[in-house]
Formats: structure tokens, C-alpha cells, sequence
């Protein structure tokens, strides 16, 4: 019992250490892409979307590696100090041993206050997040463009930046001044929503 009480704690401690970290998010712009599925195209686009929007910080919501993540991985690089990637379910067969760059199953992030949850979502958990106060999911995997509130939670997925599927375009999602905007690669808003 004692030893199950301890890893609790370890994790309930890990998670106050990463809000603490994350609150440098406070009024910054963040862009959100997710499923890149080892495009090079795709990459191109997300990191000329950051150069683009001069963002603070790049969340890739898993699915991003393939068998060219040699090549990919140094592309990230150098973008790493504001880069932190979600591992997909099929990220699992690549570990970027060379990468400088946050690769984890899932993170919290605080944006102003308000605490996100990013995950690639193949493995979403809703119950398990409400003890931790999330007011925003984000997630990827399912490869189109969706923005929902439930119960005061708000949930968003930024499409594809690279293979979207279900009749949508490719899209990436902007998060800044408490708004969250889903966009297609021509710039156009396709969904937003606003947040406290």
C-alpha cells in the first residue's frame, strides 16, 4: 500500500512541477498541428506556419515520424527550444535518440491560467482528467478539424497538417489572447472558440 501511495505521489508532484514549468505559456502564441505521418511537405508547413505567426511555442500532437525521422528529427532541431512533441500511436516505433526536442506521451500546459491537456488522443481518458481542473483537451489522431464543449471542457482537434481525412483540408489550430482558431493552409478560420 505504502509503495502504491508513493508512485501517486510521485506523479501528483511531477504534475505540479510541469504546471509550474508550462506557466511561462501565460499570453503567448501557440500553434497546434497534429498526424503529420512522416510528410516532409507537412513539416515544411508547420514550420513555415511558426516563422509565419512568429509563435512562442510548436505542439505536435503525435503521429509525426516515419522511416525518414532521421531527416525530419534534424528539421525539428532547429526549432526545439519552443518545440515539444506528443508521442502517436504510430510514434511508438521510433525513439529520436538525437532529437533536443520534448518527445513524451502527453503533457499539461498552463495557457494564462487554464490548464490544457495535449495528447494524440488514441488513448483519451476523460474521467482521469477531470481531477486535475483540465479545461482544455487537445488531441490529434483523428485526422479532421473539430472544436466542442462539454461541461465546461473544451475540446479540440487541429485536423492535419498533412493527410486529413473525412473531406476536410489540411488545418493546423492558433491559440492566443485566450482564443483557440482552427485554420486551413490557406488561412482561412475554419472554427474558433474562446476560453477563460
Amino acid at each position: 500500500m505504502g509503495q502504491i501511495y508513493r508512485k501517486m505521489l510521485r506523479k501528483e508532484l511531477f504534475l505540479v512541477i510541469k504546471l509550474r514549468d508550462n506557466y511561462v505559456m501565460a499570453n503567448k502564441k501557440i500553434l497546434i498541428v497534429a498526424d503529420i505521418h512522416a510528410s516532409m511537405q507537412g513539416l515544411d508547413d508547420t514550420l513555415w506556419l511558426a516563422e509565419k505567426f512568429n509563435v512562442d511555442k510548436i505542439v505536435i500532437l503525435g503521429d509525426t515520424f516515419g522511416i525518414n525521422h532521421r531527416e525530419m528529427v534534424d528539421k525539428l532541431n532547429t526549432v526545439a527550444d519552443r518545440l515539444e512533441i506528443i508521442k502517436g500511436n504510430n510514434d511508438w516505433y521510433y525513439e529520436p535518440l538525437e532529437a533536443k526536442f520534448l518527445f513524451q506521451e502527453n503533457t499539461f500546459i498552463n495557457l494564462n491560467g487554464t490548464l490544457a491537456y495535449a495528447c494524440h488522443g488514441h488513448k483519451l481518458d476523460d474521467m482521469n482528467l477531470r481531477k486535475y481542473g483540465t479545461k482544455i483537451i487537445m488531441q490529434g489522431h483523428v485526422h479532421r478539424p473539430f472544436i466542442e464543449k462539454r461541461n465546461g471542457v473544451i475540446r479540440f482537434c487541429p485536423g492535419s497538417i498533412a493527410s486529413p481525412r473525412h473531406g476536410t483540408d489540411k488545418s493546423f489550430a492558433l491559440i492566443e489572447d485566450k482564443t483557440i482558431a482552427i485554420y486551413n493552409l490557406n488561412l482561412e478560420r475554419i472554427d474558433e472558440i474562446s476560453f477563460e
